[in-house]
């Protein structure tokens, strides 16, 4: 339960340490750095960061790059333990082995070689699942997005209430007089979170300058190269067709992913008000393996 303290304006400066995390999570990060990017003395910063996120800095800052890392170890299995412990961030294999037994009670090597399964509540509960065929994707340069969010905290089937908010606030500030579009942005991968712990974005893109507003943040996608799919389904079937995508389809092609989230792009939105099916274009980053 949050404390009644945390204001519209906690929400809006915890939400910069947030992005700033997840963008920069393979680069040395302290909890002064993000303290200064949220305007708040570093005593502040740690009451206020707890009180919206419910974990301390520290720890928020080490399971985001365990989860990172967790999906490295799969889907670009071509890197050593070690690369991967580095690329997120850890300063040695070593300190990486130790936090991520810790977390997933497997060792990075046993994940690999289907730790994984075991770990993932929803993957168990959805291996007998009819999957739906995953159709060759497209390789597309993608340019830089620009968006408003709200953060969800726990993938759902029905995640209306929360593109309610965000429509309604959207509304307010003429966002849909101009370009835009529905995004969902997706921190964590099918393959190391359970599905009601996933960190979920609800976004719309927008080239306004609004401004942030208390739940409401901004973030950027990075421009680079993307696996576009396309699918039409419900919310529960996607976080199992993405999971396909990722386990079936890459390890055959000679891309490795990136490290910043992949997204969908909700072609028919209005039925996301209404958790109807959807068309979905699901677009995994990625690049040359090297």
């Amino acid at each position: 339960m949050k404390k009644s303290s945390t204001t519209n304006s906690h929400y809006e400066q915890i939400n910069l340490a947030l992005a700033y995390i997840h963008r920069h999570f393979g680069e040395e990060i302290t909890a002064e750095d993000l303290a200064k990017i949220s305007g708040y003395s570093i005593f502040h910063f740690h009451r206020i960061f707890k009180e919206i996120t419910q974990e301390n800095v520290n720890d928020y800052l080490r399971n985001a790059r365990l989860e990172k890392a967790s999906n490295l170890l799969l889907y670009n299995q071509h890197k050593t333990v070690e690369e991967i412990a580095l690329s997120s961030g850890f300063k040695s294999a070593t300190s990486f082995g130790a936090a991520f037994k810790k977390k997933f009670n497997h060792t990075p090597k046993e994940w690999r070689t289907g730790g994984y399964e075991k770990n993932c509540e929803y993957i168990k509960q959805n291996t007998n699942t009819n999957i739906k065929e995953i159709k060759e994707p497209q390789i597309v340069i993608n340019s830089e997005i620009p968006m408003v969010y709200i953060k969800v905290d726990g993938y759902k089937n029905d995640m209306s209430s929360a593109w309610e908010t965000l429509t309604s606030w959207c509304e307010q500030k003429d966002v849909f007089t101009k370009p835009h579009r529905f995004i969902g942005l997706f921190h964590n991968h099918p393959s190391s979170s359970k599905y009601e712990d996933a960190r979920f974005l609800a976004c719309i893109e927008t080239n306004e300058e609004v401004y942030r507003n208390g739940e409401i943040g901004k973030c950027v996608v990075n421009n680079g190269l993307f696996a576009k799919f396309t699918f039409t389904c419900n919310q529960k079937e996607l976080y199992n067709l993405m999971h396909q995508a990722y386990m079936n389809w890459l390890p055959k092609s000679h891309y490795e992913v990136r490290n910043f989230p992949a997204y969908v792009e909700y072609k028919n939105p209005q039925k996301l008000l209404t958790n109807d099916s959807l068309d979905i274009d699901f677009y995994m980053p990625i690049q040359e393996q090297n």
